[in-house]
């Protein structure tokens, strides 16, 4: 006879919101590594049946995180429940212009769909160029793009475009006295600190053997390429990439429609241009 191995039940789940192009991957590896070896379930769209996260039916009303326990995420864009007014949450963050950035190379180059790679629409919206995809994906023109591709649209009618993302998590997530914000910055220039700041959300027993297990595994994976790669999904890393890649009048646009949301979380603060990490405006602990 078989058993099933027990998991080990928390006393708080830990819900983690994120963003597409903000290291989710990473970032999902990272929360396997703590939830693995101590059996903590972990619930994600990046898991098989039966942790699967499933979002569809979230969206549909199912409550799905209150009726379990364990570790969610990475959700890459706000989802409800009743469940996180007594999780431990966890939001980690990008400059939504390196968002955006990223996400440009994401659709028309580096992910896997039913249209393949730089052909059919993917490729008309790389000879539009990058400019316009920035411009179209922080407003209601993002309606119009076919597929995913790393942006989300599986799901555009329900999460909206980059600002309204962004904004909704300044209203639900940042609010909450029990949620705490980390960057995608600060998690590729100074990943000890990010580390620790991840794995004490989880209220182990011992957090410095996960610390530990989690830095020897993962530690190399947010280094800088040797040089960028469109069609690599680790295609640059470095903060900032938006400057390289937009027109100046972009930038403009995208600063005055994101404009509270830099504030808020840091990007617009002197101090986050010299050092390369923000620190934010509005931050929960």
């Amino acid at each position: 006879m078989f058993f099933r191995q027990r998991h080990l039940k928390l006393d708080k789940n830990v819900v983690v919101f994120t963003m597409h192009k903000a290291g989710s991957m990473v970032l999902h590896r990272v929360l396997k590594d703590v939830c693995d070896p101590l059996r903590i379930r972990y619930h994600s769209e990046n898991q098989p049946d039966p942790d699967k996260l499933p979002v569809r039916k979230i969206f549909e009303g199912k409550d799905y995180i209150a009726k379990h326990n364990g570790c969610f995420g990475p959700i890459r864009f706000f989802l409800p429940s009743r469940a996180l007014d007594t999780a431990n949450i966890l939001l980690h963050l990008r400059d939504p212009r390196d968002v955006l950035t990223s996400m440009f190379y994401s659709y028309c180059f580096m992910h896997r769909g039913p249209v393949p790679a730089n052909t059919g629409i993917r490729k008309e919206v790389a000879d539009a160029g990058i400019d316009k995809f920035v411009l179209d994906m922080s407003s209601d023109e993002f309606m119009r793009y076919d597929g995913d591709y790393g942006t989300g649209g599986n799901y555009k009618e329900k999460i909206g475009h980059m600002v309204a993302r962004y904004e909704r998590y300044l209203r639900e997530i940042l609010v909450r006295p029990n949620a705490i914000l980390v960057s995608y910055e600060e998690m590729v220039l100074a990943f000890p600190s990010w580390l620790g700041k991840v794995v004490a959300r989880f209220e182990l027993a011992d957090n410095d053997e996960a610390y530990r297990f989690v830095a020897a595994a993962r530690g190399a994976e947010t280094e800088k390429p040797v040089s960028e790669d469109v069609w690599s999904h680790k295609r640059k890393v470095t903060p900032g990439d938006y400057k390289e890649k937009l027109g100046p009048e972009t930038i403009a646009e995208l600063n005055r429609r994101f404009g509270g949301v830099l504030d808020a979380l840091g990007y617009a603060s002197d101090d986050y241009a010299a050092k390369g990490i923000p620190q934010p405006a509005i931050y929960s602990a």
